[in-house]
């Protein structure tokens, strides 16, 4: 039996081919996928950005499968008790080897979903990232935040800092369209420019002071060092964006004497994190709606990096569909 695969083949370039479907392995599974939304940490596969350390030594054309890892489906081939073929599923592929009609997986990066639209509760996986995130912070009950980089990470933080109880809400981004987004997710306050900008804008919406929390998801040195300054004493950076390199010039100096607090989060925990943000997604506790821009299928996965990669059409979150 064949199935549908994206394969890398150069820079920005994507293949469909057919390979054999996967066969499930002592205590895997083999999942069907309905709708895989492309993530930003899918990107450096599909730039085939070898500067980047998860492509460290790599050359086209990259394995079959790469790089899809945000998944919904259900379950094809079962080799364990804890799930029975039919079931619907969010799931994690191996090393986000997801790029295809169907991927092998295990039970500890499976849970279970309900009925409803894939293209929105595919979207439990990165709000599960973010849910992680936030369980490390503590009480932010009538606090103030920034977030820097509005993509639909960004978008998800502003919805879950709300929800935690976070008065002031102050989105940053370079893309004027995302932040119109922001508002619909909760954002209080957005702001449109370079570190300059946003600099004294949030001066001024702080009388000064800086924020309690600032959240990084874009992942470069520049929004990195930003952070710690729009942080006030004492405050807290989280640290989420995937580093773009290995090392970081960081103006550790300033913040150390500002007493703050770096928090990094990578996460998440499957069976803890993902539940929750299942739930919240389908009862509606947040509307992940406006983040989804574009549902094309499997099968146009070239046009849909390209959107997402490029920002075209204003996109935001690319899902792709087997239906």
């Amino acid at each position: 039996m064949k199935m549908l695969a994206g394969q890398i083949i150069a820079p920005r370039q994507i293949e469909m081919i057919e390979i054999p479907i996967p066969e499930a392995g002592e205590q895997q599974l083999v999942v069907k996928v309905e709708a895989g939304a492309i993530c930003g940490s899918d990107l450096p596969y599909f730039l085939l950005d070898t500067s980047h350390p998860s492509l460290a030594g790599a050359s086209p054309p990259l394995p079959p499968t790469l790089s899809l890892h945000e998944l919904v489906g259900t379950v094809a081939q079962s080799r364990s008790r804890r799930f029975k073929e039919g079931d619907r599923v969010l799931a994690l592929p191996y090393n986000h080897h997801g790029l295809a009609e169907y991927f092998l997986t295990e039970p500890d990066l499976v849970v279970p979903i309900p009925q409803g639209a894939a293209e929105r509760l595919v979207l439990s996986q990165p709000l599960g990232t973010v849910v992680h995130a936030c369980l490390k912070l503590p009480n932010l009950l009538g606090q103030t935040a920034v977030v820097l980089g509005q993509g639909p990470i960004g978008q998800l933080f502003c919805a879950l800092l709300c929800r935690m109880g976070v008065l002031r809400v102050i989105a940053v981004d370079l893309l004027s369209e995302r932040l119109e987004i922001s508002r619909k997710m909760g954002a209080t306050d957005i702001v449109c420019g370079d570190s300059m900008v946003v600099t004294e804008a949030v001066w001024m919406l702080t009388a000064g002071q800086g924020v309690d929390l600032v959240v990084e998801a874009v992942g470069t040195e520049g929004t990195l060092n930003l952070a710690t300054r729009l942080v006030q004493r004492g405050g807290i950076v989280m640290a989420f964006g995937l580093p773009h390199r290995k090392q970081y010039d960081f103006a550790f100096n300033d913040f150390f004497y500002k007493e703050g607090r770096l928090i990094n989060s990578v996460g998440p925990n499957v069976q803890r994190d993902f539940p929750i943000a299942v739930e919240m997604i389908a009862h509606n506790l947040i509307d992940v709606g406006p983040l989804v821009t574009h549902c094309l299928p499997l099968s146009r996965a070239q046009d849909g990096f390209l959107l997402f990669a490029e920002r075209r059409e204003a996109a935001l979150k690319v899902v792709l569909t087997t239906g």
